[in-house]
């Protein structure tokens, strides 16, 4: 009906502006009036029924957020184009994890493509027919419906490919789960290569007995430790939120974290880790032993450090000569237009040489983006509130 009703207003109004071309104007509407039907066909065999599209479930939750997963458990499939099997046991059924040890890739992305293989926790869990997956370092999920035949496994109604049905070949080995993909167009065939990728550990049914080590990923909530600011006298240290460049009083020098790109200006050294991960002008440390350093023998009076990222940034602690001076969610420092962080400054040393030192401390398997590193010969940076 929009195209029959759309068209005749298009010939019209060309027809008027210039009555010559009306050929081609014709053959403009043609082609609109095809592109119109193709929009309106393509709406009516992908509409996920009660759904909003793209799926409300891949909206993305903070990862840290007790409710992420809990909140999938509650959720599920739509009927897309295939009936929901019957809500029955089997034996693939169980929640399984695994930590993908390559670093995360999805801050180089504005929307990356679902079932990326990207570092960090991954969660699954088959139950009754219905697949749950999510991904704790962005808060990506979906959920689909499933049935197993001896050692085939099906997928389908997934919301990210609603036509598509993934066969799998399952077995499960000492209790964890191996998976290997047969046939899946899914997302580009990137869930297959995710679910095959490497094997599954088995989460305990009822959580872990005493003694017992929980496998990494099954733990529904991860420990974290205090945030600390605990300098010794007279050293002060100082936590501002957002983008020290923009300050009220910046930092009046810069070294930026990737010194592979910019080399720091004359007298100031910064080190990395070969693990960090180059990022632009950014250093992101990801995982355990990961570190950044800047060192000096200038005689600055403050040194500072700044990390700016995404909203999944992790826990780090800030180290002065060897001495823990902070540690916390870098994430939780600050936001401002869309990004997480903020700047730390330290003072109240003693002239001579000086070193600070970033580290990610790791266990929430989170990524720590640092961008550069300042300095003030005279006080230190000041921030007004607005």
């Amino acid at each position: 009906m929009i195209t029959f009703c759309v068209i005749p207003v298009i010939e019209k109004v060309n027809c008027v502006v210039n009555p010559k071309n009306r050929n081609w104007i014709i053959s403009l509407s043609a082609v609109t009036a095809i592109c119109l039907a193709v929009f309106s066909l393509v709406y009516l065999l992908y509409r996920p029924g009660s759904l909003v599209w793209p799926p409300q479930l891949a909206s993305a939750i903070p990862s840290d957020s007790p409710s992420a997963w809990d909140d999938l458990l509650q959720a599920t499939p739509e009927a897309y184009t295939t009936p929901l099997p019957d809500p029955v046991s089997s034996s693939i059924d169980g929640s399984y994890a695994k930590l993908v040890q390559s670093p995360p890739q999805w801050w180089s992305c504005r929307r990356c493509a679902d079932y990326r293989l990207s570092g960090g926790i991954w969660k699954l869990q088959f139950d009754k027919g219905i697949m749950r997956v999510l991904y704790d370092g962005t808060g990506w999920r979906s959920l689909a419906s499933f049935t197993v035949t001896d050692d085939r496994l099906y997928i389908f109604n997934d919301p990210y490919c609603p036509q598509e049905v993934g066969q799998y070949r399952w077995q499960l080995v000492n209790g964890n789960l191996d998976i290997s993909v047969i046939e899946d167009a899914c997302a580009f065939r990137l869930r297959g290569e995710n679910f095959s990728e490497q094997t599954w550990s088995a989460c305990p049914q009822h959580g872990s007995t005493p003694g017992e080590k929980m496998p990494v990923g099954c733990s529904d909530n991860t420990f974290a430790p205090q945030a600390l600011v605990a300098p010794r006298l007279p050293l002060k240290v100082e936590v501002f939120g957002g983008d020290s460049r923009f300050f009220h009083k910046p930092p009046e020098v810069f070294a930026l974290a990737n010194a592979e790109e910019v080399s720091p200006p004359e007298g100031i050294q910064v080190t990395y880790s070969q693990q960090s991960v180059s990022f632009g002008l950014n250093r992101v440390l990801w995982w355990l032993g990961e570190w950044i350093e800047a060192s000096t023998e200038l005689p600055f009076s403050s040194l500072g450090v700044q990390f700016l990222g995404e909203s999944q940034m992790g826990w780090a602690r800030l180290i002065l000569d060897g001495e823990v001076v902070w540690q916390g969610d870098t994430s939780e420092i600050g936001t401002e237009k869309g990004r997480h962080g903020g700047y730390i400054q330290v003072s109240g040393f003693e002239p001579g040489k000086h070193s600070i030192r970033v580290e990610s401390m790791g266990f929430d398997y989170h990524p720590v983006t640092v961008a550069s590193f300042g300095f003030a010969y005279k006080g230190g940076v000041e921030k007004k509130e607005p």
